[in-house]
């Protein structure tokens, strides 16, 4: 058994996950690790680069686009670890930080997330970790009361004192841009939902991990480079898509009827006021490729909320969700 299985999505990111490689293998570590890569039919040569400059690593090349949960799932099946780690393939990394990040799993049994403090390109800070997310959570999580309300609604309760340790932080989430997980805690809480096609996945991995006792950290003071929406940036339906979507499957599964209810409904307002935003935009600019794939991913939106208030109305509550 390897110490450490790192799990690279691709997706249209040759350049980048080429870099993300160089990094890794750049450096030294103190433990046995195994690099996974799974290709999402990428079409850009992105397996054939990560053979013959990375034989190291394992290649897997999905023949269509499954996602990053189902892609990840795939991977973490492929390696027997005692830890996995999830990395974006737009991210470089610094060995010192995946070091120190198998290490603190390592001495502290109890926790089984972390992730560390991540940075732009212009090594700027990212948003690295947030608390479990509430209706008008932006314009409340900074109140003394938010961190106690989210973790009762969601039932979650910390069984051990805070670690006291330089730059060890406990947070609710961490960006599963860089993600570590112990194989313990999987084996416990589940693989990554694949209900979810794109984002979400973090937050839903945390809360259920959360809800079984582990606890989640980060590592404050040690980065690594994201660069940040390579993939998602150049399939504007997929991103609008997947997002609501995930977010939806998300409330309906973690929160109570009363929060679902709101929380859709801001949501589908959302849609609808962007589906009516992008025809105005498209009329003044009907060649712009862009445009028309955001209102095309909005359309689909309006038509799964009329669709899913046909099947309420039918008495068919199976769930036809799209990917």
């Amino acid at each position: 058994m390897r110490d450490l299985a790192i799990i690279i999505v691709s997706y249209k990111t040759r350049g980048l996950l080429e870099k993300c490689l160089a990094s890794i293998y750049a450096g030294e570590y103190p433990f046995s690790y195994r690099v996974v890569v799974v290709d999402n039919a990428s079409g850009d040569g992105t397996p054939g680069m990560v053979i013959s400059k990375y034989p190291d690593a394992l290649m897997i090349a999905s023949e269509t686009n499954t996602g990053f949960s189902a892609g990840s799932n795939r991977g973490i099946r492929s390696v027997d670890s005692r830890h996995v780690l999830l990395l974006n393939p737009d991210t470089e990394v610094y060995p010192g930080t995946i070091t120190k990040m198998v290490r603190f799993l390592d001495r502290h049994h109890h926790v089984g997330i972390v992730g560390c403090a991540l940075l732009n390109s212009d090594h700027t800070a990212q948003k690295s970790w947030f608390p479990f997310p509430l209706p008008l959570s932006r314009h409340i999580e900074n109140t003394g009361f938010y961190p106690r309300l989210a973790h009762i609604i969601l039932g979650v309760r910390y069984r051990h004192p805070e670690i006291t340790e330089s730059g060890a932080k406990r947070v609710d989430i961490v960006r599963g841009a860089c993600l570590m997980i112990r194989r313990d805690t999987i084996n416990q809480i589940g693989l990554l939902d694949e209900n979810s096609f794109l984002y979400a996945d973090d937050i839903d991995w945390c809360i259920r991990a959360a809800r079984r006792g582990w606890e989640t950290y980060a590592l404050t003071e040690d980065n690594i480079v994201h660069h940040g929406y390579a993939s998602t940036d150049q399939e504007p339906y997929i991103t609008i898509t997947s997002s609501r979507r995930s977010a939806l499957y998300l409330y309906k599964k973690h929160y109570s009827w009363p929060l679902v209810k709101m929380w859709s409904a801001m949501i589908y307002q959302e849609i609808i006021y962007k589906y009516l935003l992008n025809v105005i935009r498209l009329k003044k600019k009907p060649d712009d490729t862009k445009i028309r794939s955001k209102q095309e991913a909005y359309r689909d939106l309006m038509k799964d909320i009329f669709r899913r208030r046909e099947i309420i109305q039918n008495g068919n509550r199976q769930d036809n969700r799209q990917k």
